[in-house]
């Protein structure tokens, strides 16, 4: 059902080239972006204290008109001359309240991903996802009939002004744009970011490690229900982009599981999670992406972690989140 990544014959010397006809599928499927050249720049807008941690709130180029948005938490001792690993925290879909999903221990305790690395000692960056949190309500207090029209009014425009354009791709875009501001940074070490986050922000985090290889360790959780089996993502496809693959999907996961190698990967997934019902499809991509791995003869560096909790993160998913941070980061 699902499509061989590595074949039983195929030689790790093969691998550069399967891996560029991997990459070009699941770039294609993501339209054409604006031929536009975006320098990296950013400004603090916004420096506060809370939880013991020193906070940045920024504003960073994304588009030659257009900023992104994004908190920045400095653990204790880091800073100008005394950089860190750093770690992007990609939310989950809540458009009101994006970023600050992550940032809230108080609110959100098993999403609070920002400020529990931050305490272990990374730099935590977690923007707003295109079209979420401040980019949506512009700090309006906004009804949620008014929320509602405004991300459709907003996905109802990009579709106009960017029809071979997508969503995955402008966000994927931002994303980047991100990850290079965060170069000019100089309390973030230098070799390698990490990434994390639930839900949409777990699709986020595979998709950013599969596609940039300056994610030196990713981490989906709840991120990963295959195309080929989940009616949601099926019936959401674009019109123009059905009917055009001779009966197979352009990509799934298995594919992007197998762009991230060697790179490490921990996949954080429930058994029971009612957004992604048919979880043994999920297992069917990890033996297929993990092949790349042994390829390139790093099996440590792909992990999955299989549990019963539902769409979230407990404290004890979270920890063993952190620790392979730790181990791949830190080193």
């Amino acid at each position: 059902m699902f499509r061989d990544v590595v074949l039983q014959d195929t030689r790790p010397e093969e691998w550069s080239a399967i891996r560029e006809r991997i990459y070009a599928r699941v770039m294609a499927s993501m339209g054409t972006p604006l031929d536009v050249e975006v320098e990296p720049h950013y400004e603090v807008v916004e420096e506060y204290e809370k939880y013991g941690l020193r906070h940045q709130k920024i504003r960073y180029r994304v588009m030659p008109d257009e900023y992104g948005i994004a908190v920045i938490v400095l653990p204790e001792g880091v800073g100008e001359g005394e950089p860190a690993p750093a770690v992007v925290i990609c939310h989950g879909t809540d458009a009101v309240n994006g970023k600050y999903n992550n940032l809230s221990p108080d609110t959100r305790p098993n999403r609070a991903y920002a400020i529990e690395l931050a305490q272990r000692g990374f730099v935590t960056i977690t923007p707003d996802c295109y079209e979420f949190g401040e980019l949506l309500t512009r700090g309006e207090d906004l009804t949620h009939e008014e929320i509602h029209k405004r991300y459709a009014d907003s996905r109802a425009r990009f579709t106009e002004q960017h029809p071979d354009w997508s969503l995955d791709g402008r966000r994927m875009s931002d994303h980047k744009l991100l990850l290079d501001v965060a170069d000019t940074m100089d309390f973030v070490r230098p070799g390698g970011y990490g990434i994390i986050g639930n839900s949409l922000g777990g699709r986020t985090a595979i998709f950013l490690t599969a596609l940039d290889e300056r994610i030196a360790a990713g981490v989906p959780s709840c991120g990963i229900s295959p195309n080929l089996t989940n009616m949601y993502r099926s019936a959401s496809a674009p019109k123009e982009r059905k009917g055009r693959t001779g009966g197979q999907m352009v990509y799934d996961y298995q594919d992007m599981i197998a762009l991230c190698a060697p790179r490490p990967l921990l996949v954080l997934e429930p058994y029971n999670d009612a957004y992604n019902p048919y979880i043994k499809a999920n297992f069917e991509c990890y033996v297929r992406g993990q092949c790349a791995y042994q390829l390139l003869d790093k099996p440590e560096c792909f992990c999955t972690l299989t549990h019963g909790d539902g769409h979230d993160t407990t404290e004890h998913v979270r920890d063993y989140a952190y620790r392979w941070f730790e181990r791949w980061l830190k080193a």
